[in-house]
């Protein structure tokens, strides 16, 4: 496997000419937004998950998160915890009191203690990836929260 490392993200990516490209999208049908402000975190997680065969639309803080939610339904949310304006944390407990159908929010972050993790489920996130995240990680969440809407 190949290896890219920038900040705080590696990606893993799929070897070429493998299935799991463009099959993973059929097989686990997600509206997927992310929420990240790190403009290489944005483009490294959109290409991890372009590479599974998904189309996703990207926020840099909270606040999108909150405007994409008014005008689009998601199942999936990718959610970093640190962003300016309103964080991933107020982000979550704002979406816990829409009156929508609840998306799957993935915490996405390099705090991996224990505490974190509590705070992460404290604030009304389903699942925790931490941070540098690997193709892996991200399909084996994506399954889980794909059960959550049988999807699959």
């Amino acid at each position: 496997m190949i290896n890219t490392l920038y900040k705080d993200i590696l990606v893993k990516e799929v070897p070429p000419g493998t299935n799991q490209e463009l099959t993973f999208a059929v097989k686990y049908p997600l509206d997927i937004l992310i929420a990240e402000d790190n403009f290489v975190n944005q483009k490294l997680i959109e290409r991890v998950l372009q590479k599974l065969g998904y189309q996703t639309d990207t926020a840099a803080d909270g606040m999108e998160v909150l405007d994409f939610l008014a005008k689009k339904r998601y199942n999936v949310i990718l959610m970093d915890v640190r962003m300016p304006e309103m964080d991933g944390y107020e982000a979550t407990v704002a979406i816990r009191k829409m009156n929508i159908i609840q998306p799957y929010i993935i915490a996405m972050t390099a705090n991996v203690s224990t505490s974190d993790r509590e705070d992460c489920f404290e604030a009304g996130m389903n699942d925790f990836i931490p941070k540098p995240i690997s193709i892996g990680e991200v399909t084996s969440k994506l399954q889980i929260a794909s059960a959550c809407f049988n999807l699959k």
